[in-house]
């Protein structure tokens, strides 16, 4: 009787690993290796497995299984700032990756106290937890000192780059690369004298895309001398960047800021000036958030990959969790997304 459901059949039992095993003509150990997403087994076995799981209305006991391999089954996600619009986006995609994996999530918001995370850490040690996903530059210091006295834990940070050989693995794109070609997009369509706008200095996002505009210029003789401007991640940071390129003796023709959020604060008050975007100054910025298409004008910007790299992340850190991964640095990669707000025609 296919599509048979046990739990809506009084008093029926449960169906069992064997019940799938003589569904699927397999031995029980095959069903556990297949439903655990264990390797090497051949894929029509696995869909047959899984079409008998199904058909027979079987749901693993996923509290006994954790007991049975001493592992909770959580994930812990670190997440810097719950306003900024790249990390409910990320978030999402990372639940939806975990539970595929058969994980759940715990989130900690670490903008509220930064060493609030230290709490989480301790079930990590614990076992309550087991593993790390960090989603910006700040490690826990609990975890920091247990990595730097060689302790091996699976930890994987996305959206922020990790340098190699910190024991951490890293998901992320080539930051400064990403900033080099939207740079040289900015000359490409004529600008000369290209601001940028920059994030706060000590994150590693900032100086990487610092470090993209500086060589784009660079490379086509541009100067970079008084065009940087000091600003910041949010809309207020970025219209406070413009009133510095409106004080400027020598108006810019183009403006990179390092973020589509600090974008939308420049550009809202150039125009607020009277300047024309881009037709006096063009503007990009960097992430392809989702009003960006929306905006007036149009954003250019760069797409960061967030599904792509929650897919990756969760991936690299289940392989960790189940000891069959190394902390290497995986880049994905990046596109260039050209609107209005970079080109007059």
């Amino acid at each position: 009787m296919p599509g048979r459901d046990p739990s809506r059949i009084p008093n029926a039992k449960a169906p069992t690993m064997a019940d799938i095993a003589r569904l699927a003509g397999v031995s029980t150990s095959t069903v556990s290796r297949a439903l655990a997403g264990a390797p090497r087994i051949p894929e029509e076995t696995r869909q047959r497995i899984a079409r008998a799981a199904q058909d027979a209305g079987y749901a693993p006991n996923r509290h006994a299984r954790s007991l049975r391999l001493k592992r909770s089954r959580v994930m812990l996600v670190l997440i810097p700032d719950l306003a900024n619009p790249n990390f409910p986006d990320l978030l999402m995609h990372i639940d939806r990756a975990a539970y595929d994996c058969g994980y759940d999530i715990m989130i900690a918001h670490t903008g509220v106290d930064l060493h609030r995370s230290d709490r989480y850490v301790d079930e990590l040690l614990a076992g309550g937890i087991d593993g790390v996903l960090l989603t910006a530059d700040h490690c826990p210091p609990k975890l920091a000192e247990r990595i730097a006295s060689g302790v091996h834990l699976p930890i994987v940070r996305t959206l922020s780059p990790t340098p190699p050989g910190t024991g951490i693995a890293g998901v992320e794109i080539d930051e400064r690369r990403a900033a080099y070609d939207l740079v040289a997009h900015l000359a490409g369509v004529g600008c000369r004298r290209i601001v940028h706008a920059g994030g706060p200095p000590a994150e590693p996002v900032a100086i990487a895309r610092r470090k993209g505009w500086e060589a784009a210029l660079a490379d086509r003789g541009l100067c970079a001398d008084g065009l940087y401007v000091q600003s910041g991640f949010r809309m207020e940071d970025g219209a406070a960047a413009a009133h510095h390129v409106l004080a400027m003796n020598l108006r810019p023709d183009g403006v990179f800021c390092t973020n589509d959020e600090s974008a939308y604060g420049l550009v809202t008050t150039l125009k607020a000036s009277g300047l024309r975007v881009p037709e006096d100054i063009a503007v990009a910025g960097f992430d392809d958030l989702g009003f960006s298409a929306v905006f007036d004008p149009p954003l250019t910007t760069v797409r960061l990959p967030r599904r792509e790299m929650a897919v990756a992340a969760v991936a690299r850190l289940k392989r960790l969790i189940e000891g069959d991964g190394e902390a290497s640095i995986k880049i994905l990669p990046h596109e260039l997304v050209l609107r209005r707000s970079s080109q007059c025609t």
